[in-house]
């Protein structure tokens, strides 16, 4: 049972706690860590979705006041990232972080499919870090800080940093928020004024449904929602048709392309198949909460006024029959002419080349349209050598930035290894593909051997303790870096640079 846990600040983090509590107890094994705040052994894989509450919630004191529902609300992500599922999704999400049961959390919410991804590292203000150190004399990590698309303190209106602290590793090493991974530095801010104003206004719908609690509707509700708005608006006809070419030209004149960037929903006018034209379109796929939040924006509604409205119309249907103009046998014999010349043509392309014919067979014969039209599977283009060469080429370009980047970073030294490089490239599986082959040379020889790595951390060690005024010995160096107290090899080291070089 635990006796004690560390102050829960506002809007902190469960993973942010458990670090703090290691730290105050002087924990070094995560194992160890886990057993105590769960009286057992349990796999931890998620900073935002932690699971097992219920066993954490009884290993606390039986005067302890917290509840799973309240940790899960107020310390996970969970009341962001299910804002805009179905209650039934959310449920089960909610059972599997209170239980422990099922792996499918972030498969439940979408981010499989998903083309807007979660940040690489954690993230937080310089200020309030800075603020924190100076009355707490401690940091933490905010939630809303980790929000995707978040790119600033609404507090105080500097950029977000990224952190040392991967927040998608798989293993979780509970990292405080301190002076190893975090400073007081301020961002220059080279964004628009325009970019900067439309995030702070996402930022306050994002911290709307982190704290709002309200009652989840389902994407048939919200489809039709988004129709009455936008009919509202002049984009959508009486019947609910959507004047797609408009809303697409009016989104683009509100978000500046820069901004639909950096927040992962750039938008292709020229392809008919973009994020935008498919969105309210009802094919019972996850959206990101986030292009939610960039679609009510762009309509003027409230995250407020969204979830308080009960009542939709959506498309209107009408019970006149259009009966058909031409005789069937005609209109098929016409049809089957249109298929014998295009044999290879898929149903898409079909549909362009007999306009006004296929929406009268569609839509009067239709049983007869789906035994007669085929399907045409068209199989997914191989990546042929000479791509692979070219693809080889960038990602060796970024490996080098990457490398550069690493060796450049300001604050305790990262070593170069081809998992750091990966890391900081922020590619995914296909970055290890074994026909990158200057791009996998490349990483070898860039790995910094283990003295060499050493002696960065020596040499960055000492230039900190020099800026603090600090008196240099082996012993404060040793333990500033965090080599530990037992390695004579390391001592030896550090002798042997501060005698060469300083």
């Amino acid at each position: 049972m635990i006796n004690f846990l560390p102050t829960v600040y506002e809007d902190e983090l469960l993973y942010s706690v458990f670090a703090r509590y290691k730290r105050m107890c002087g924990m070094l094994s995560n194992e160890a860590l886990i057993n105590d705040l769960f009286g057992s052994h349990i796999i931890q894989r998620s900073i935002f979705f932690p699971q097992h509450i219920n066993a954490f919630v009884s290993n606390l004191t039986p005067l302890s006041k917290f509840t799973a529902k309240e940790i899960i609300m107020k310390n996970t992500m969970l009341p962001f990232f299910s804002a805009f599922l179905s209650e039934e999704k959310t449920k089960r999400v909610y059972t599997n972080m209170v239980d422990g049961c099922g792996r499918g959390i972030e498969t439940i919410i979408g981010f499989g499919g998903s083309k807007v991804n979660i940040q690489t590292y954690l993230r937080y203000c310089p200020i309030c870090f800075q603020e924190d150190m100076v009355k707490k004399g401690e940091s933490y990590w905010r939630r809303v800080h980790q929000i995707v698309g978040v790119m600033y303190c609404r507090k105080h209106r500097v950029r977000l940093k990224d952190s040392s602290v991967l927040s998608t590793a798989n293993a979780l090493n509970f990292i405080c928020a301190d002076e190893d991974v975090c400073n007081e530095n301020v961002l220059t801010d080279n964004f628009s004024t325009k970019v900067k104003e439309l995030n702070i206004q996402y930022i306050k719908a994002s911290e709307q449904l982190l704290w709002g609690n309200y009652q989840r509707k389902d994407l048939q509700f919200i489809i039709r929602f988004y129709i009455d708005k936008l009919r509202d608006r002049g984009f959508a006809s009486k019947q609910g048709s959507l004047y797609i070419n408009e809303v697409q030209k009016r989104f683009l004149q509100y978000y500046p392309t820069e901004y639909l960037k950096i927040m992962q929903s750039t938008v292709d006018p020229l392809k008919e198949t973009n994020w935008l034209r498919l969105f309210v379109r009802n094919n019972n796929k996850n959206r990101s909460p986030l292009r939610h939040l960039l679609y009510l924006q762009f309509l003027g509604v409230s995250v407020d006024k969204f979830f308080c409205e009960d009542r939709v119309e959506g498309k209107k249907t009408t019970d006149i029959k259009h009966l058909p103009l031409f005789e069937i046998e005609e209109m098929r014999e016409k049809w089957l002419i249109l298929l014998k010349e295009n044999p290879e043509a898929n149903r898409s392309q079909l549909k362009t080349k007999g306009k006004g014919l296929h929406t009268w067979i569609f839509r009067h014969d239709r049983e007869w349209y789906e035994k007669v039209t085929p399907r045409v599977k068209t199989s997914m283009r191989k990546t042929n050598d000479s791509e692979w060469e070219e693809r080889d080429k960038e990602c060796l370009k970024l490996a080098k930035q990457a490398v550069e980047r690493i060796m450049n970073e300001q604050g305790k030294p990262i070593r170069v290894t081809p998992l750091s490089i990966r890391r900081t490239v922020g590619e995914r599986s296909w970055f290890n593909n074994e026909r990158l082959k200057e791009t996998h040379q490349f990483m070898r020889e860039a790995k910094e051997e283990i003295n060499e790595f050493r002696i960065r951390k020596i040499k960055w060690a000492i230039d900190e303790l020099n800026k603090c005024n600090e008196r240099i010995t082996a012993y404060k160096i040793q333990r500033f870096v965090g080599f530990g107290g037992e390695q004579r090899e390391v001592r030896i080291l550090i002798d042997k640079v501060l005698k060469e070089h300083y």
